[in-house]
């Protein structure tokens, strides 16, 4: 990754610094994931079918078919593939938009509350892949 940086932290002139992404660092970047689960309001209500398509241990990204209502919490509940453990988070929307043509959209939690174990299971998806955690 390159980015700029002022010299000695004087305005200008900049200079280039090369920072090094290893595997290591990685390890903390949100896996692309395409599980199946479903968003929920407080009381269950709506019950919404999403596409997981990134998470990490403090948030999540996800498709829907319809924007949801500005609620200030939101629950969402999925299954690691191979798994047959049903995990559940609490989460707060930070942002959203548009996806296609199609009326989708895609949004972004952060999450608020979670187990310990469910925290786990998710760095360890994550950070090694493993499809068949029970």
């Amino acid at each position: 990754m390159l980015y700029a940086t002022p010299l000695a932290g004087a305005p200008g002139p900049w200079h280039t610094v090369v920072e090094q992404i290893t595997e290591q660092r990685r390890a903390h970047i949100r896996r692309l994931l395409q599980i199946e689960a479903y968003v929920f309001a407080e009381g269950g209500q709506p019950r919404l079918p999403a596409q997981v398509i990134d998470i990490a241990r403090m948030g999540v990204g996800f498709i829907l078919p319809v924007r949801l209502p500005d609620r200030p919490r939101y629950w969402m509940r999925f299954r690691f593939p191979g798994s047959d453990i049903v995990d559940e988070v609490e989460m707060v929307i930070v942002y959203n938009r548009p996806v296609g043509s199609k009326g989708r959209y895609h949004y972004g939690g952060r999450i608020l509350a979670v187990t310990q174990e469910c925290r786990e299971r998710i760095v360890e998806y994550v950070t090694r892949g493993n499809p068949r955690m029970t």
